[in-house]
């Protein structure tokens, strides 16, 4: 019987990130391989970071840019971060830009293109995470484009704003940077602290030395800021929350908004909930809208629809998933729902929309916009 990707990818996370004798052979099988990912990404790492040491274009920039990534495989929460520290940089009265590569879009594989990203603009091209941004940022400039760098430059030259964001981009050194702010999950945490293949790690463990902030996003059931500590300059603890929920009408629009404590009460009245997720870390969905009802004495079953990152929906995939909820109810995350609703299916089934907060600690935006203002 043969594995689905999403299976595949499972099996393997499971081996990264949790101890086992299976994962321990793994781990050894493909070191070598480990040591030639860390060979080649080196010699990238250097040939990049010298040619942007030596372009002049670059290098007579003066857009301080504050880079959000992680040093791991898999979603670790950057996008809300993301638009939580873009808010942040409003208020405090900058004019913020947001690139990033696109991944899951078309234009990602586009090497010479630069395209604007509204919130009205095709996820299948674009990416679900650049759209979804650009409907919570309204006024903010998102531009993608296969190279960070050239994405920066067009903001550089084209646009009146006076700081960049980065989503994603620790590893692309060819795109110059002011802060760099280093993502993890409080449940995965570093796994296996392994490079790639044997691990889930992009880069070393000691690269988060270099980084000036680490947010660690979830609950805390990683022991993170004790480990993380010898390695950042300053690391913090971020809360995830459930902000508010969407419920779509038929027609694709949003009926209501409601607080926590009407998800429960309007969840509740369903037999079942279809949990739907196609985002690189689907378990943090998933127990997230397991735990609405922790404090509830009964509770909906829960299914789960796992598809594969950045999983392009169809209009197969949308009948499909409603003719298996039929009168109950899909709950899906945003970024799922920016890609779903794109397809203008009218759902019969309820279709609400799980959006997540984060609460971002004080001490790291105000040292962020402290840096900033010394510029």
């Amino acid at each position: 019987m043969s594995l689905s990707k999403r299976q595949a990818e499972r099996l393997i996370t499971g081996l990264w990130y949790y101890k086992s004798p299976l994962g321990f052979l793994f781990s050894i099988l493909f070191m070598p391989l480990s040591i030639l990912y860390w060979l080649i990404t080196y010699c990238f790492r250097i040939i990049h970071e010298r040619m942007r040491s030596s372009s002049l274009v670059l290098k007579e920039q003066s857009l301080p840019v504050i880079v959000v990534g992680n040093i791991s495989v898999g979603g670790t929460g950057k996008t809300p971060i993301i638009i939580n520290l873009a808010k942040q940089l409003i208020d405090a009265g900058y004019q913020p830009a947001i690139i990033s590569r696109g991944y899951g879009g078309i234009a990602s594989g586009q090497k010479n293109s630069v395209t604007s990203v509204f919130s009205d603009s095709d996820p299948g091209y674009c990416g679900e995470e650049p759209v979804l941004i650009a409907q919570s940022l309204k006024n903010v400039p998102v531009i993608i484009s296969a190279s960070r760098a050239s994405a920066y430059l067009h903001v550089v030259n084209t646009l009146p704003c006076n700081v960049v964001l980065s989503d994603d981009g620790l590893q692309h050194y060819q795109l110059p940077r002011s802060i760099e702010i280093a993502v993890i999950d409080s449940k995965q945490g570093l796994g296996n602290g392994l490079l790639i293949p044997s691990g889930p790690l992009r880069e070393r463990v000691s690269r988060l030395k270099k980084v000036d902030h680490i947010i660690v996003t979830g609950s805390g059931q990683f022991n993170t800021i004790e480990r993380l500590n010898q390695f950042s300059k300053k690391s913090s603890n971020v809360i995830t929350c459930i902000d508010a929920m969407r419920e779509i009408e038929p027609s694709g629009h949003t009926l209501s908004y409601s607080s926590i404590d009407k998800i429960r009460e309007r969840l509740i009245n369903f037999s079942t909930l279809h949990m739907v997720a196609g985002i690189g870390n689907p378990d943090k969905f998933f127990t997230t809208v397991g735990n609405i009802f922790l404090a509830s004495k009964s509770m909906p079953e829960l299914l789960r629809h796992d598809y594969n990152d950045h999983h392009r929906y169809t209009l197969k995939d949308a009948h499909a998933l409603d003719a298996i909820a039929r009168d109950e109810a899909i709950i899906v995350t945003a970024k799922d729902a920016v890609k779903l609703q794109a397809l203008d299916y009218y759902f019969q089934a309820k279709f609400f929309v799980i959006d997540i907060e984060i609460a971002l600690d004080t001490v790291i935006t105000k040292a962020i916009i402290n840096r900033l203002n010394q510029k």
